[in-house]
């Protein structure tokens, strides 16, 4: 009995882990995007081209920012 009861608290255990992970990320990235929108208005309020904060919140690479880096003089 006590054999089941360590491999339930494990299971249980590994289940909370994997959850506060899942819930973690999806905070995470809601959170950036959510910083991201923000900046991205601030920039058309003042001038600054929305696409260049939209390139400086990429995680990888990506076309569209590539070749605007390699226009902006």
């Amino acid at each position: 009995m006590e054999k089941n009861l360590n491999g339930l608290s494990v299971i249980v255990a590994a289940t909370i882990v994997v959850c506060t992970t899942i819930v973690s990320m999806v905070f995470y990235n809601l959170n950036d995007r959510n910083n991201m929108s923000k900046n991205i208005e601030s920039a058309i309020s003042k001038g600054v081209d929305p696409l260049s904060v939209k390139c400086a919140y990429e995680i990888s690479y990506n076309a569209i920012c590539i070749t605007y880096a390699a226009t902006r003089k």
